[in-house]
């Protein structure tokens, strides 16, 4: 099941030219991955910063299709599209105001678990894995190759 969050363009956020600043991609999709934790009611601050594991990105990767312009209304679609025994994949669509078809950017990160204190892998917390499992698909969005 996808993961959907809703957003506004915002000035900050975009370049001389009204465009979308290219790591803003990775920000956005941040914010859709920290609603993604707070949808299961996981409180952001402990997962972040309390817990005694982290959850840092081991790979990114994106794409950009199209540009994302000055107050346009954008979707970020999350896709949990692999989940290991200490690592998880997810899948970010970017879509402007024309809905699915209206595909802006796609982003891929490799997130793993690791002990705080040691840095080292540990598998993924029992209540966490259940969580990624209800939300990964089978499917996850096409990757559409560049024109």
């Amino acid at each position: 099941m996808s993961f959907e969050h809703g957003m506004q363009v915002r000035f900050q956020d975009v370049d001389a030219a009204g465009v979308l600043f290219f790591g803003r991609v990775y920000d956005y999709s941040h914010v859709a991955y920290e609603e993604f934790w707070a949808s299961m009611g996981v409180e952001r601050a402990w997962i972040f910063s309390k817990a005694d594991f982290l959850i840092p990105i081991a790979h990114s990767e994106a794409d950009y299709r199209k540009p994302v312009l000055h107050g346009e209304r954008i979707s970020v679609r999350l896709d949990v599209t692999r989940v290991g025994r200490a690592s998880f994949s997810l899948g970010y669509r970017i879509t402007g105001p024309g809905g699915a078809a209206d595909v802006r950017a796609e982003v891929k990160t490799v997130h793993a678990f690791v002990a705080k204190e040691t840095m080292k892998p540990i598998p993924i917390p029992a209540d966490l894995r259940v969580f990624l499992l209800r939300h990964l698909v089978q499917e996850p969005v096409a990757h559409h190759p560049s024109q």
